[in-house]
């Protein structure tokens, strides 16, 4: 399991100072530089409201990402090395971009309004989910034909293609009035069939059963039947538990199932090699996409929490599994100072506002999601990346 933490912390006009202070209690964690560029901040009425879309959006990237993972590691049936070998951003490993990670401005211009860059990113993410959901709707598709033709081959003789099975001797030549009809007999039921057959109608051509093949479950026979009585054998046979066979031996049919299976495992192949290529493609676009999100949110809270002109220093952590709440907690006790009672009246304005647009006809407050709101709160700025993906191979 690995799991960072991306939080912002008051500079004071020090950046190294500010560094010194966070890597001085989280021991021998690792901490690394969040690049964040100039930003435009805009009004505090529209950073108030970037603050919940954000939080939104990372939800849900966050689950695309998770898609992506998982429907690599369903199709390649590869193991956790394998799948961290694929997965890649700009050629570096997802550990490495989250450590090194710095705003790719040729893909998300810093000179734009906020509102802007989240909507670019939204268009990039809504486009990659559509395209992995076509994908999937082809291959599955595609996937669902193949089950039915390998069914038809491995099923038992009720249901399997009888291509193979039947050949061209077992059948009567062609003829005007006469034709060879093939009827799988359940295994308990043989002698029923040999006693009965041609009494399940007139016009049974008498003894032209003959036995053709068998399994664990079914016997397969043929029997010559006038034509036009065939309706009235077949429901005859059914009433019987015997089970007649849609089959008239055509060679050209035969060879046209052939070829088209042939073509369907072809076509099954390449869409699944092209899927996973796309995927392996693809998702270091949701995962930069995600990051990015999770950037402007560390900066808006931060310019929220501690106001402007910004002066905040954005660190990653990859704390100690062992001593993370150990850490987290340092650090809270460390920046309390933070956490005055006019920070606590904000942040308690805040969640109220946040109640409020959820519920603006209800005037009932909900202590205990505001309880759980107070719980998860921290005196500093602080986020969890969660690459913890590939824990639940």
């Amino acid at each position: 399991m690995t799991l960072y933490w991306l939080l912002s912390v008051p500079a004071h006009g020090d950046g190294h100072v500010a560094w010194r202070d966070v890597k001085s209690r989280v021991g021998d964690s690792e901490v690394y530089d969040f690049m964040l560029p100039t930003l435009k901040i805009g009004t505090l009425d529209t950073l108030v409201q970037l603050s919940d879309e954000l939080a939104k959006h990372d939800t849900a990237y966050e689950s695309t990402v998770g898609k992506f993972i998982d429907t690599l590691r369903t199709l390649t049936q590869a193991s956790t090395n394998e799948l961290q070998s694929m997965l890649t951003v700009d050629e570096k490993s997802v550990d490495q971009y989250i450590r090194t990670f710095s705003w790719n401005n040729a893909k998300y211009r810093s000179d734009r309004a906020l509102p802007e860059i989240i909507s670019q990113i939204g268009e990039s993410m809504h486009a990659i989910d559509a395209q992995l959901k076509t994908k999937m709707t082809q291959y599955n598709a595609i996937k669902n034909s193949l089950a039915t033709i390998r069914r038809k081959q491995t099923g038992n003789l009720s249901v399997r293609s009888l291509n193979g099975i039947v050949k061209r001797s077992d059948c009567i030549p062609d003829s005007e009035f006469l034709q060879t009809v093939f009827v799988a007999v359940p295994q308990t039921l043989t002698r029923d069939w040999i006693n009965s057959y041609e009494r399940l109608t007139d016009k049974v051509v008498p003894r032209s059963s003959a036995k053709i093949a068998s399994d664990s479950e079914y016997t397969l026979y043929s029997v010559v039947v006038f034509k036009r009585v065939l309706d009235e054998f077949a429901n005859k046979a059914r009433d019987m538990r015997f089970v007649v066979r849609d089959f008239v031996y055509d060679e050209a049919a035969m060879e046209h199932d052939r070829v088209q299976a042939l073509e369907i495992v072809e076509q099954e192949e390449e869409v699944l090699d092209n899927i996973c290529e796309w995927l392996k493609g693809s998702f270091g676009d949701a995962l930069t996409a995600w990051m990015h999100v999770k950037a402007l949110r560390v900066f808006v809270e931060s310019v929220l929490r501690y106001g402007i002109p910004p002066d905040f220093l954005p660190v990653i952590v990859k704390p100690n599994p062992k001593q993370a709440s150990k850490i987290k907690l340092q650090l809270a006790e460390f920046y309390a100072y933070l956490e005055t009672s006019s920070r606590a009246s904000q942040r308690a304005e805040m969640a109220g506002k946040s109640r409020a647009r959820k519920h603006t006809e209800d005037s009932a407050f909900d202590m205990h999601e505001f309880s759980n709101i107070l719980s998860e709160y921290t005196p500093f700025v602080f986020f969890e990346i969660p690459w913890t993906f590939l824990d639940s191979e």
